[in-house]
């Protein structure tokens, strides 16, 4: 067995890490000393900044970009909500300005149809048009008032526009009208500036007719009629229409008159229905 042989080495030529440690102290003490000097760290970090701007913002980009459509798809579907709500608003504020003015209108009508039948000296009562319907192929108008309400056949029904027709048919708590454009529709009337008695029929149509009226009566389109009173059904003086064309017939004797109605079944919701003379 070979003994081992150990080499003493005297000298190392390996330099000490402590000698760089200390020359890595010096240099730190060197440079912050400058540093404290000349500011170099300050001028240093103000041109490295100059590179790590864009580096951060060219990182931070798709992150950016992606918040930001973010809030813009937020803020649009924000917006459409509100639009959509001040929309609904203003649809809603119309339908309310729509409804107070009919209120108004009716309300006027009612006065002004109430006005007329105090002058007339009739006892009357207000009724709500239902709807009208066709009955066997001819137009009828219901209003809400009945036998219940002292209505009958018979009696006729304005509003502050003219007459509009008379009660046929009476139920419990509604009744049917006639509308004064029927064929079976006659009235009393006379011109409103003449004292001669006509009678007036409906054609069945929109419109009122005098048949045979004298050719040698003046006339003419525009003259309004009106009710004559002589029946003792209608007061006299409600407006039925007007005159919109004369026509002269065969043996030019007579004239065909065709009358437009002053008033209709929708004209108006409110009518007023007579009842009867107040001195009855």
């Amino acid at each position: 067995m070979k003994p081992s042989k150990k080499e003493l080495r005297l000298f190392n030529d390996d330099q000490s890490p402590i000698f760089g440690f200390i020359i890595l102290i010096l240099i730190s003490l060197t440079l912050m000393g400058l540093d404290s000097r000349k500011k170099i760290h300050q001028e240093i970090r103000q041109k490295s900044d100059y590179l790590s701007i864009p580096i951060t913002y060219a990182i931070n980009l798709p992150k950016n970009v992606s918040e930001s459509l973010q809030q813009l798809f937020k803020s649009k579907a924000q917006l459409l909500e509100e639009n959509q709500k001040l929309e609904n608003n203003v649809i809603n504020l119309s339908i309310e300005n729509q409804r107070l003015i009919f209120i108004e209108q009716e309300n006027l009508q009612l006065r002004k149809s109430l006005g007329i039948v105090n002058n007339l000296g009739f006892d009357s009562i207000g009724a709500e048009i239902i709807l009208p319907k066709v009955k066997n192929g001819k137009e009828i108008i219901m209003v809400n008032k009945g036998l219940n309400h002292g209505i009958k056949i018979g009696q006729p029904v304005i509003n502050n526009i003219g007459l509009i027709g008379q009660i046929i048919f009476v139920g419990k708590n509604y009744s049917e009208i006639n509308p004064i454009t029927s064929k079976k529709y006659i009235v009393p009337a006379i011109l409103e500036k003449a004292t001669d008695n006509i009678i007036i029929r409906g054609n069945g149509n929109k419109y009122l007719e005098i048949t045979m009226y004298p050719a040698h009566r003046k006339i003419k389109i525009g003259d309004i009629l009106i009710t004559s009173g002589i029946d003792s059904i209608y007061p006299k003086g409600i407006k039925i229409g007007k005159i919109i064309k004369i026509t002269p017939k065969a043996n030019n004797q007579f004239n065909h008159l065709l009358i437009a109605p002053f008033s209709g079944p929708r004209t108006y919701s409110q009518v007023r229905i007579f009842k009867g003379s107040k001195h009855d």
